[in-house]
């Protein structure tokens, strides 16, 4: 038994260092290359700069003229979003959503369209 274990023992030393040759081997057949460090690009981090600062600009001006009140709901990681941004740019969560709904209406002016014709279909099916 301590034949087979000897036996077996020798045949995985064996194997690796058969591996080992050949990754030496393999190793010394490649040329070194050497890492090329990635600077950051400082036109596109301008750019981001200036994306940014136009949004906090718009949401600053957003006029928010309305009285009117809704309740909604909100997951726990944009809220906590909405906090931080609040901390650091001093800007309320409301005045956030607000311009935020604003943009995506004005966005998407066909919504405004479909809204008004299903209101329509609805009111001729009541008839």
């Amino acid at each position: 038994m301590s034949e087979i274990k000897s036996l077996a023992e020798q045949l995985k030393s064996k194997l690796e260092e058969q591996k080992g040759v050949q990754l030496i081997a393999s190793a010394e057949k490649r040329p070194v290359q050497k890492k090329k460090r990635e600077k950051p690009d400082d036109s596109n981090s301008a750019n981001e700069a200036k994306k940014i600062s136009a949004l906090l600009s718009a949401l600053r001006e957003f006029n928010m003229d309305g009285q009117e009140k809704i309740l909604i709901r909100l997951d726990k990681r944009t809220v906590a979003q909405l906090k931080q941004l609040k901390v650091a740019t001093n800007i309320e969560m409301i005045r956030v959503i607000a311009f935020a709904l604003q943009d995506f209406l004005k966005s998407h002016p066909w919504l405004n369209d479909y809204i008004s014709q299903t209101l329509k279909q609805m009111a001729h099916e009541l008839d």
